[in-house]
């Protein structure tokens, strides 16, 4: 009897086994049916941090709608504060510099790449090392952000007004001290015209990112007061506006001002972020290496990135792939031209200026474009402090000043700035 009743209960309990083998084979047979049947990725939404400008529109988003449909881009726009609060956190970040990736940090949309670069076989060497590195540096080593564009800077001068003095055109490899000089004989009246000699560049110029920190990563001491490169910059700045006929004139050096000077034929050099003079002025021009060739140049740029908070970051890598393709990058405009794109091979090769004279013609034949990338990256500081950004705008205060108040010499302005400094990063770390 007890046999019978062990038999009949391992029957049922086989049974029972085969029952829910049978289910569960059932319920995968079909899944794996509707997988087959459906073949189509499900649709999703990526929030993209960036307004509906129609150039952006154009140079990415209808790109990567027409290979993937499954995809649907929603433009989202305001500070991180604002789009979280509404529940409109993007997927994907738009960095117009490196400034922003504090916010980045601060709302916890950091997200490190690394890894998923590494996974998805997205082919990061095509980047210049040292322009990633300036990005890791200020994401505390971590890849948050890759450079979708590079900025260009390059000595811009006016071939027809080194005629007109007689004066030969500068070469590749000068250095601030040797392009002063070259100001000093190109400055003055002709025909009636006043000639204006040099824009050297206050707002944002390149040596405040080739110099290293400006303020310590490890004690938040303000270290640009005392750096001998800035203190010699600050010399060769008033110098070059204590040029009689080159005074500092506010109008012709703030808000891009410099640029209306150039086209209207009036001001030799312009050592700057390099755009083309409008073909309509019909400025004889041409470009020399920007002049700190012991430093090389700043890459900057602008970069994308993906939120941490993202559920589709497999998704979006896909669509970075296709962002980032050599062919999609010479032909997007968005980001200024083919002669901007982050890729040296580009150049190396003659693809970037060979689309650059299809897309725009003779504007860049017969110019020395060499000197866009023959200067190397500039070594970035492997670490930088929360408070060098708002260096920028001290340095910047303090070269008008210098060159607006008379009275003032260079080393009482560096010791009231270094004072000031000291005060404004105790500030700000107050407010954290």
């Amino acid at each position: 009897m007890l046999k019978f009743i062990l038999n009949s209960r391992i029957s049922l309990l086989f049974s029972l086994f085969l029952c829910c083998l049978f289910v569960f084979s059932g319920c995968t047979s079909k899944e794996k049916e509707e997988v087959s049947n459906d073949g189509e990725p499900e649709p999703i939404t990526l929030k993209i941090h960036f307004g509906e400008d129609e150039n952006f529109i154009q140079s990415f988003i209808k790109p990567a709608e027409e290979k993937y449909p499954h995809i649907t881009f929603e433009h989202v726009e305001g500070s991180y504060e604002e789009l979280n609060a509404a529940g409109s956190t993007p997927d994907i970040l738009f960095h117009w510099n490196k400034g922003g990736l504090a916010d980045v940090e601060e709302y916890e949309l950091a997200y490190d790449m690394t890894d998923l670069i590494e996974q998805s076989g997205f082919d990061i060497s095509r980047f210049d090392p040292n322009h990633l590195a300036e990005w890791q540096a200020a994401a505390n080593g971590e890849t948050w952000a890759l450079p979708i564009m590079t900025s260009r800077f390059a000595l811009m001068y006016n071939k027809d007004i080194f005629d007109l003095f007689g004066v030969e055109y500068p070469k590749d490899g000068m250095n601030w001290e040797e392009v002063v000089d070259l100001a000093e004989k190109v400055t003055g009246e002709r025909n009636g015209t006043e000639y204006q000699g040099l824009y050297m560049p206050k707002h944002e110029a390149p040596i405040f990112w080739t110099v290293g920190n400006l303020v310590d990563p490890e004690t938040d001491e303000p270290i640009w007061p005392e750096d001998e490169q800035i203190r010699e910059y600050f010399s060769l700045y008033k110098r070059a506006y204590s040029i009689p006929g080159n005074p500092y004139i506010p109008e012709h050096w703030e808000e891009g001002g410099w640029v209306e000077l150039f086209e209207q034929g009036k001001l030799a050099m312009a050592a700057q972020f390099f755009g083309a003079p409008n073909p309509e002025a019909n400025i004889n021009w041409d470009i020399a290496t920007y002049p700190e060739p012991e430093n090389g140049v700043p890459s900057r740029g602008w970069a994308l990135g993906i939120s941490a908070t993202s559920k589709h970051k497999e998704d979006i890598m896909k669509v970075f792939d296709l962002w980032f393709s050599d062919e999609q990058l010479l032909n997007n405009t968005f980001i200024r031209g083919p002669l901007y794109v982050p890729y040296l091979h580009l150049y190396e090769d003659g693809s970037a200026l060979e689309k650059a004279i299809e897309r725009d013609g003779e504007i860049w034949e017969n110019r020395n474009m060499d000197a866009l990338y023959s200067l190397p990256v500039a070594d970035p500081p492997q670490e930088t402090s929360d408070y060098n950004e708002g260096a920028m705008g001290a340095i910047d205060g303090a070269l008008y000043e210098l060159v607006t108040e008379d009275q003032i010499d260079l080393n009482t302005l560096l010791r009231e700035k270094y004072e000031a400094e000291q005060n404004r990063i105790k500030d700000e770390k107050g407010k954290k």
